[in-house]
């Protein structure tokens, strides 16, 4: 599944697919914030640099002033999760700008469009989609045009490689960081989903043990009903027979032993049936209680 095809929520990406179902919300997540601490770090650098380098003392309250007013605005957006798409772009062009106030009053800070990677970061982190390649894209190539424009073709280019260089590796490290994480999101919700159709797969198969007991126990029944019919019907027979025949003891005697063994052989029948019906003794024991012999 393509990372980025998801729900826009407020400029925030909300996953698609099982993540979403089972409520997984990708939020920035470990690549944003160790960006954090990395963008801060370069923030610090440039605000020193540049208050170091200054030709014109007076121009470091315009300098302090203007990246401090960058750090607020980066740290807003960032710490935001439901920012509409329009206010995030008014952020991005206002920053933009801003870096470019601030390299115009001495085109010699060409350390200013480093603050340009870290829009790339912030937009990386807060977009998606073809709206974050577009900002990425127009953001690192506004870095060789700003030092172009103020310091000269052969100087600008030369100093603009490291600053664009930073802001795609930034970028990219986001990119990354997240659809790493988008992943591993769905794989933990398809991993739920997978136990929750075992175990529904678990009751299913011991619903159809229990048809197939209950199956077996009444075709038990069944022939249990038959052969023990049968041989009743055999002894009821027999014994009228015996009746009409008191007068003669050996004929009497004859249909007295088969009555006898038409009688043992319902008995052995119900025994038979009985021991089918009884569990067996393991499962009797599982339940606790154990299976009683045999006392007929």
């Amino acid at each position: 599944m393509d990372p980025d095809r998801a729900i826009r929520a407020g400029g925030r990406r909300a996953v698609g697919g099982p993540a979403a179902r089972h409520g997984v919300d990708i939020g920035p997540g470990w690549p944003a914030r160790v960006g954090y601490v990395a963008g801060l770090v370069l923030w610090a650098g440039v605000l020193t640099r540049v208050v170091l380098d200054a030709s014109d003392e007076t121009l470091i309250p315009w300098y302090v002033g203007g990246l401090v007013l960058f750090l607020v605005v980066q740290v807003v957006v960032l710490s935001r999760r439901a920012l509409p798409v329009g206010v995030l772009y008014l952020a991005f062009a206002f920053e933009a700008a801003l870096m470019l106030v601030l390299l115009s009053l001495d085109p010699e800070q060409d350390i200013l469009s480093g603050l340009l990677a870290l829009e790339c970061y912030q937009a990386a982190v807060s977009l998606d989609g073809r709206p974050r390649v577009v900002w990425v894209a127009v953001l690192v190539a506004l870095i060789p045009v700003s030092l172009v424009v103020a310091t000269g073709w052969l100087d600008g280019l030369s100093v603009s490689f490291v600053p664009m260089a930073a802001s795609i590796v930034l970028s990219m490290f986001v990119v990354v960081g997240r659809d790493l994480e988008v992943a591993g999101a769905e794989s933990r919700a398809m991993v739920a989903e997978l136990r929750e159709a075992q175990r529904g797969l678990e009751v299913y198969a011991g619903q159809v043990e229990e048809l197939a007991v209950i199956e077996e126990r009444s075709r038990v029944a069944q022939d249990l009903e038959a052969s023990v019919s049968t041989t009743l019907g055999e002894v009821l027979a027999t014994t009228r027979t015996v009746k009409g025949v008191q007068d003669a003891p050996a004929e009497a005697g004859a249909l007295l032993e088969r009555l006898q063994a038409l009688t043992q052989q319902a008995l052995a029948q119900m025994r038979r049936v009985i021991a089918e019906l009884r569990p067996p003794a393991g499962a009797a024991a599982e339940a606790g209680s154990p299976a009683s012999p045999d006392r007929t």
